[in-house]
C-alpha cells in the first residue's frame, strides 16, 4: 500500500510538473538560490534560477525515456543473438561461447564507458553503452532457458513432424520465454537506472530533447552549493532513489 502510494505521488508529481512548468533550460540569475516556498517556486531555484521542481520532474522523464528503451533494446539483441544458438547449434557456440566469457569477464560500467567514449555524446549512444554492458548476462539467462525448453516433449513432437528452428521459435520458445523476458526487464531497470545517472553526474548527455539536465548532471552541478540551495542536490537524489526502490519492488513482487 506504501509503495503504491510513493508510486503514484512520484508519477502524478512528474506528469503535473511536465504539464504544468517550462523546460528548466533557461537562466534566470535575478532568482538564483531561492529556498523553497518562494513565491512561484514550490522547492526554490539552483544558482542558475532554475526551478528545482521543474528539474525533478523533467530529469525524472528523461531517465525514464532512456531507461525503458534501453533495457527492451538489450534484451532485444540478446534473444535475437540466442536465437543463432537454435538455428546454427554448432557454429554459434563456438564463435559466442568465447565472446560471451569475454564480455561477461570485462566490468559493465567499464564496458560502457569505453563505448560513449567512442561514440557521439547523445541519448542513442547511452543506450548502446548499456546494451554492450548488460546483454552478455541476459544472453546466458535466455541461453539457458532456452536450453531447458529444448527438452520439452512438445519440442521433440514439433521436430518428429519437420518443424523448422523458426516455426519452434515463434510457436514454442516465443510463448515459453514470455515470463523470463518480463523477469529480465523488471530486475534490469534499477541497474540502467544507476547507470544512467552515473552517466549524467560524468557529464554525458542523458536528457531526450530540450529538457533540461539530467538527475545525475543536476547533483554534480549543484553539489558544491548545497548550503545555498539543498534541494538542488535532494531533489535528484530523491528521484533517483524512488525510480530505483519503484522498479526494484516491483521486480520483487514479479518474482513472489
Amino acid at each position: 500500500m506504501l509503495l503504491n502510494s510513493i508510486r503514484i505521488l512520484f508519477f502524478g508529481t512528474i506528469v503535473l510538473g511536465i504539464l504544468s512548468l517550462p523546460v528548466p533550460s533557461y537562466v534566470d540569475l535575478t532568482n538564483n538560490n531561492l529556498p523553497i516556498f518562494s513565491d512561484g517556486f514550490l522547492f526554490g531555484t539552483d544558482r542558475l534560477g532554475r526551478n528545482n521542481l521543474a528539474l525533478f520532474c523533467y530529469g525524472s522523464m528523461s531517465t525514464i525515456l532512456i531507461v525503458v528503451p534501453a533495457r527492451l533494446l538489450t534484451i532485444l539483441f540478446s534473444f535475437l543473438v540466442s536465437t543463432l544458438t537454435l538455428v546454427f547449434p554448432k557454429r554459434s557456440d563456438f564463435f559466442l561461447s568465447g565472446f560471451v566469457s569475454v564480455s561477461l569477464a570485462i566490468p559493465s560500467l567499464l564496458s560502457a564507458l569505453i563505448v560513449i567514449s567512442i561514440l557521439p555524446n547523445n541519448p542513442v549512444s547511452i543506450m548502446i553503452a548499456i546494451l554492450v554492458s548488460d546483454w552478455a548476462v541476459v544472453y546466458e539467462s535466455l541461453t539457458a532457458k532456452i536450453r531447458e525448453i529444448q527438452t520439452s516433449p512438445y519440442i521433440a513432437a514439433s521436430l518428429c513432424f519437420g518443424a523448422k528452428p523458426f516455426h519452434l521459435i515463434i510457436l514454442h520458445y516465443l510463448p515459453a520465454l514470455r515470463s523470463m523476458f518480463q523477469f529480465l526487464f523488471l530486475s534490469g531497470l534499477p541497474t540502467v537506472v544507476m547507470t544512467t545517472s552515473l552517466f549524467s553526474y560524468l557529464g554525458i548527455q542523458t536528457s531526450v530533447g530540450d529538457t533540461g539536465p539530467g538527475l545525475g548532471e543536476q547533483i554534480s552541478f549543484s553539489k558544491d552549493y548545497f548550503d545555498k540551495s539543498p534541494f538542488s542536490v535532494l531533489l535528484p537524489i530523491i528521484a533517483i532513489l524512488t525510480l530505483v526502490y519503484s522498479l526494484g519492488s516491483r521486480n520483487q513482487k514479479h518474482e513472489t
